[in-house]
This record gives C-alpha cells, structure tokens and sequence, in this order.
C-alpha cells in the first residue's frame, strides 16, 4: 500500500485515538490551535517525529521553570481578511486583533528569553506588531466602545453632545412640570422615543397638546409627543449625535486600515501561535498523565516498561511487553475480561501518540521504533447493510494487511481467526502468522485457541503472553505475564458459579486426553511462572533497597570526604599563619649579628600554636614497632630526644606521648623518641637556646630534615648553620621534603630571617627540585 499515513481513520478509530486528541484539544487556548488539535494525525516522517518529541519535551520543561502558558484567543482570520480588503472592523473586532498581537507577544517573548534554541525557532518568523496594538487600543476600550480620546473631532462632539442632552431633557422636563398641561400629563417622567425626549400624554388631550407624536403606548392610553418647544433643542440633539457617529466610523475605519497593512503578518504571528498552543497542549497532557518522553529507535522494535493505558486512568494497571529481533510477533491468549484487548490497543495507541509528538504514560527508558503503517483488525466489524458476517469482515480486513505489511508494519489482530469453526479458525491463523514472520512484521494478536498457543511456543521468533487470574477467585488482575501461555478456565470457573459436579465431570470425560494434560501442563507452568515472577519481584525490591543503602553510603561518604577537604584546607591555612607569625618573631628577634633569646612568653605562646596545631591536624607521627607505652617516666626525669638531638625535662607522660620542656619551651614528642639520661626533680627554668642544644650534626653541607616537624627542624638547623660557620662551608643544601610543602615554606621563611644566611631558592632539577632549599652564608 502507497498511502502516505501512519494509519487510516478506521485504525485509528479501532485504537481510541480521538478520545486521546480530544483531551488534547480541550487544552489549548487558541482556536485555531483547537482546529490544529482536532485534525492531528500521526506523522510518518521519522525525522519529523524526533523533532515533534523534542519540541515538546522542550515545552514541557519551559512550563516546568517558567510557568509558561498561552493565552486564550479567537480565529482572527475573518477580520484581518476583512480588514485587508478595506472593510471596517468593529470597535469588537478590532479589540479581538489587540487580544490575539498580545497573546503572540507574550508567548514568543517567554520563549525568546528562555534557553531552548529547539523552541526559539518556532519564532523566526514572528515580528511585534506594537503601534498596531498600541493605536487600537488607544481609541477603543476593552468592551469595543471608542473612547473620546480617539480624536480630538470626537471628543468635541461628544461634550457638545453631552450638554445639548441636558438642555433637551430639562427643556422637556420645565414643560412638564408646567401647570399649564397638568391635566394632560400620563406620567412626570422625561423619556425617549426615536432619539428624541418626549412627555406621556393622555390619549385623550392628543389634540389639545401642540406637539408631534412619535408613538403609543401597547394599550392605546398614551401618546408619547415632543413638545413643538423642545424642537430646537432636540434637533440639536439629534445632529450631534448623527455627528459622533460619522467621527466613530471614520475612526474604526482608520484603525481597519492599520490593521489590513499588517493582516499577514498577524496571521503569520497567530499561526504561529496555534502551533505553539498544541505544543503547550501536548505538554500539559503528558504532565496530567505522569508521562515520559520515548526513546525513538530505528529498528522496528517496541520496548514499553509499565505502560499505562491513558483512557483508564487510576485504574490502569502497568503493563510491560516488547517485541524486537528475538520476537517480532506475540500471541496474547487468556480468558475473556481479562485485558488481552486493553493490551493490544495500548502498544497501537502509544506508538501513535508517539508519532504525534505526544509523550506517553510508560516508564523512563520505553522505546518506540520506526514503523510506517499500523494495521488493526480488533472489535466487530459485521456489517448489515453489506450482508457481510464477522467472519467475512475479518477476512477482508486481514487481506489488506497480508498485502501491505513489511518489516516497518505494526499488525494488531483482535481474536485472529476467530468467528468460525475453531479449528479451521486456527489454521487460518497460524498460516497468516507465518506470512507476517516472512515479511518481517511487528504483530500483537490475541486468541483462545489452543493450537495457536502451541504454535507459538514451538517457533522461533514468536512469543507467548498471557492475563493473569487470581488462582484464588479467578478474577482478572490485568497484568501481562509474558512468555506464558494462558489458560482455559472454563472448567474453574464453571466449578466456581456452581455448575453441577456431575455436569463437570461429563464435561471433562468428552474433553480429549490431549487437551486435559496440556491444560494440566499449563496449569504448572502458570504455578511456576507466578513463583518466579513473585521471586523476581522480591529480588527488584530487595535489589532497590540495597541500591538506596548504597546511594546512602555514596553520600555519606562523600560527605565526609567534603569535610575532610574543607578541613584540611582549614588546618592548611592555620599552618600558614602559625609559620607567618613565627617567621615574623624570628625576624623581630634578629639584629646585625646574634640572635635574641627566646623569651618564656614567646615559647609558651608558640608551643600552644603548634600543639593546638597537630591536635586539629592529627599529624602525630604513627607509633610502630616496640610497645613503649608500660615504660613510664616521672615528671621531672631528664631525657634525650634523638630526632632533635636535644636534652628535655618530662613535664607529663601520656601514655604513648610525653609533654616535655626544651628550656622554656613546651612541646609532645612520642615516647619512643626519648632516653632517660638521669632525673631533676624541677624542670629547667629556661636558659640559652645553645646551652640546651645538643649536637645535631657534623660541619656538612647539607642535612636532612625529613620527616620533621617544624619545631623539630629549625634546632637541627640552627645549630648545623652555627657548625657550617665555623667551618666555613657555603653554600648550604637542607634536604625537607616535598609532601605538603608546609615545612620547606616554614623553613624558608626561617632562613631569609636569619641574619648569617643569603641567596635562598628551592634547588634545581638535578638539585632536588622543590624537596630541597640551598642557600649561601654570609
């Protein structure tokens, strides 16, 4: 077949299509977007398909974050058209124009300001029509009435008009509260006839009051006349009203021809409009549906996760089912009211939804393929008028598919084979099966029949799907089990509504022994089935919340390395202002020639900062080998400390840690550092900082310093510079490390402040590098 449709009216029909488009139709705002709505068809074009889901997912996420929305508008194709071959437009008309330019406006300027490129050429064409809006809505207000400011002629009229109104109306009024005509005064009351003020005067002084009667009252008692004094007044009257109208003409007639030099432009702007309308449209429905964008594959293939029918709403139970390369046909069997057709119509209807630009109420991930022609045969098709049976119908209609299906066909079969001696029936619908597996046609079919059932378990190709029943009542649940057959429940179900035993039982014995075991056959495959899909189900949920307590685990855990990030930053900078400040201490306490000695004051205030310092970065060094934690040593007990090669007194042992004191300063070293070498009662009260420094090294030119601590370091170094002077060694190269940079930049910084040390730098490659300072002495 040749046509150029996804599928004919009567497929589309046969699928529900219609009730879905006209919940569509029902959101748009705009009437030509309704029109546009209520002829929408499936397109055909595959690319044109990508480009509709895109543009209406894009859609979807702009009323996600800008609340956007179209506002409601007439067709204005009659009065710009009429407006364009010179006629004049209402004052309503014109407003109707204004409406339509403002909706265009505020919709492509949402659109314009948001970030979709995809939506934005939707508006290339469009142009602001602002002066049109603008005049008309100067002269004419909301309810289509010109307004005195129209012109300035108008407005002249008009409060002409005005005043000559009142002199007309009191005029009357004088007469009739005149005495002179009390007697023949009906009513005191001024009123209006033709335009004119008249007084109610009793039929029977008709002649006797000079006036000129404009009409009667419907009982034939009241004449209503203009007095022959109120003439002048309410010719007046009349001319500038006359006047008014004529300015009023000429303004709508002005505005109408503004308009006309713009109709094609505010066509092309309100078309655009529509079009922009059913985009909103398909956006709200697919949110009213919960409904998800599908993912759009070239092969012929359906892959649908939990679809929802969208015409059962809250009652619709998910279905699931796909037909691709390893099964291209699926034979849907299983007792009536059970949801095979539901089923059936489902997959029909989403694809064409899906070639509409319409999203669909199905699971994230459900994919649709490239298809260029549905085929249905589903419902009764038994025509009176033709004298054609269902059978006939059928047949008919699955000849016009045997002849166009192809690979790229979608062929949905109501009870395939069906209105005729059962197993003629099934023949015929086994050999249609094995045409549509030759052409390679993607095709759902439903049926009874056993052979069918059998047929479909024995080819390639061709998978089996079931409804399933409650065991229990034998009620439908509506879920697809896909890969089992289903069952006849015929004899259940009669045992269930009470059918007598003996009934039964005869029943059974006329039914073949080859038809008993395969029902009892498919009975225990059904069994299993529903045990495994039960353990499936059990595994998804406990595999769901073990991937929760991973995604947990994940967040827990990148939380904590956040904190450590963000920690150690902190505990990084504090380093740095510790190193600055005591940097800037050694460069207050330098002169031309010796150092100053470090006063109690100073040492506690740095032991604190390097203490509250290795609390908060846990830099203690890791203690490993000997167990030295059941050697005690007593406050007082004099010790040496082989990394800093310095005597110190214990102030306190911590266990694994001592808190000693290097002449006024105070510091924790780890107790594997330290040998007793007698013991003091009192702690040193302080003295020159060589006194209570031990040798660190011979005349070298170069220490190395890794592994240290600051405070451990700077002594080591102190005194190596003291010995490399008296040497007379230069230059220098200290060996500390790359790491984290912290204790090469402190002891930079304490080397540029020492007043016997020049020309510090990191070394060079073959140096070092940045593991490496070397300087020169003075």
């Amino acid at each position: 077949m040749g046509e150029s449709v996804l599928a004919d009216s009567h497929t589309l029909e046969t699928l529900d299509f219609a009730s879905v488009r006209e919940r569509m139709r029902s959101l748009t705002q705009t009437q030509r977007g309704a029109m546009l709505a209520t002829d929408l068809q499936p397109f055909v074009d595959f690319e044109r398909v990508r480009r509709e889901q895109a543009l209406t997912a894009a859609t979807r996420d702009l009323i996600a974050s800008a609340d956007f929305f179209v506002q409601r508008c007439v067709d204005t194709a009659p009065f710009s058209g009429a407006a364009s071959r010179g006629k004049s437009l209402s004052g309503t008309e014109l407003r109707e124009l204004v409406a339509a330019i403002a909706a265009a406006a505020a919709a492509f300027n949402k659109v314009r300001a948001s970030e979709s490129q995809l939506l934005a050429t939707l508006t290339t064409e469009y142009r602001p029509l602002n002066e049109v809006a603008r005049a008309i809505s100067e002269a004419i207000d909301e309810r289509g009435l010109v307004l005195d400011r129209a012109s300035p002629q108008l407005g002249r009229i008009r409060r002409n008009l005005k005043s000559a109104h009142t002199e007309a109306r009191d005029r009357v009024a004088s007469i009739l509260r005149g005495p002179k005509y009390a007697a023949a005064i009906q009513d005191a009351v001024v009123t209006i006839r033709e335009g004119r003020f008249v007084v109610p005067i009793k039929a029977e002084f008709g002649g006797e009051f000079p006036g000129i009667v404009h009409d009667t009252s419907s009982s034939g008692q009241t004449l209503f006349v203009e007095p022959l004094a109120a003439l002048e007044t309410n010719n007046r009257l009349r001319t500038l009203r006359l006047q008014e109208e004529r300015e009023v003409q000429r303004v709508l007639g002005e505005l109408s021809s503004l308009a006309g030099s713009q109709a094609q432009q505010i066509e092309s702007n309100v078309s655009m409009l529509a079009g922009l309308d059913v985009l909103v449209a398909k956006a709200q429905l697919a949110i009213a549906m919960r409904a998800t964008d599908p993912q759009l594959v070239d092969s012929a293939a359906i892959d649908i996760i939990e679809g929802h029918h969208p015409l059962l709403g809250e009652r619709a139970v998910p279905q699931s089912l796909s037909l691709g390369d390893s099964a291209r046909v699926m034979v849907i069997s299983g007792p009536n009211m059970g949801g095979k057709t539901v089923a059936l119509k489902m997959v029909g209807l989403f694809v064409s939804m899906t070639y509409c630009g319409l999203q669909i109420p199905a699971a994230p991930g459900s994919c649709i393929g490239r298809f260029e022609r549905i085929f249905s045969d589903i419902g009764d098709e038994q025509s009176i008028a033709e004298n054609a049976s269902t059978f006939s119908a059928h047949l008919q209609r699955m000849r016009e598919i045997l002849a166009g299906a192809n690979e790229r066909s979608l062929v949905l079969v109501d009870e395939i084979g069906g209105g005729t001696e059962p197993s003629s029936g099934a023949a015929l619908a086994i050999a249609m099966l094995e045409r549509l597996i030759v052409v390679r046609a993607c095709a759902i079919v439903t049926t009874h029949a056993t052979e069918l059932k059998l047929f479909a378990h024995a080819t390639a190709g061709i998978t089996n799907a079931s409804v399933r029943f409650d065991p229990n009542t034998f009620a439908p649940t509506y879920q697809l089990d896909v890969g089992t057959p289903g069952q006849s429940l015929a004899f259940p179900l009669a045992r269930a509504m009470g059918i007598r035993a003996d009934v039964l039982a005869r029943a059974e014995t006329l039914l073949g022994q080859r038809e008993r075991d395969y029902e009892r056959a498919l009975a225990d495959l059904s069994a299993v089935h529903a045990q495994l899909a039960a353990e499936k189900e059990k595994a998804v949920l406990e595999n769901v919340h073990l991937q929760t307590l991973q995604d947990k685990a994940r967040k827990r855990s990148e939380a904590l390395e956040k904190e450590r990030r963000e920690f150690a930053a902190r505990a990084e900078d504090r380093m740095r202002g510790a190193l600055t400040d005591f940097s800037a201490e050694l460069q207050r306490r330098a002169d031309a020639n010796v150092r100053a000695k470090v006063t109690p004051a100073q040492s506690a205030l740095l032991s604190n900062v390097l203490d509250e310092l290795h609390r908060d970065l846990g830099i203690l060094p890791q203690i490993d080998g000997q167990d030295v934690s059941d050697r005690r040593f007593e406050q007082g007990a004099s010790v040496h400390l082989d990394s800093l090669g310095q005597d110190a007194t214990v102030i306190a042992d911590n266990g694994d840690r001592l808190l000693v004191a290097i002449g006024p300063m105070r510091t924790t070293v780890a107790k594997r550092d330290a040998r007793a070498i007698g013991s003091s009662k009192r702690a040193p009260q302080g003295g020159s900082a060589d006194a209570n420094l031990a040798a660190a090294t011979s005349a070298v030119a170069e220490v190395d310093v890794r592994g240290m601590r600051f405070v451990e370091a700077e002594p080591v170094v102190e005194r190596w510079i003291d010995e490399a002077l008296l040497a007379g060694h230069s230059p220098l190269r200290l060996i500390h490390g790359k790491g984290s940079g912290l204790l090469g930049r402190g002891l930079q910084e304490y080397l540029r402040a020492h007043h016997a040390v020049t020309n510090v730098r990191y070394g060079n490659e073959d140096e070092g590098g940045s593991g490496v300072t070397v300087f020169e002495l003075r």
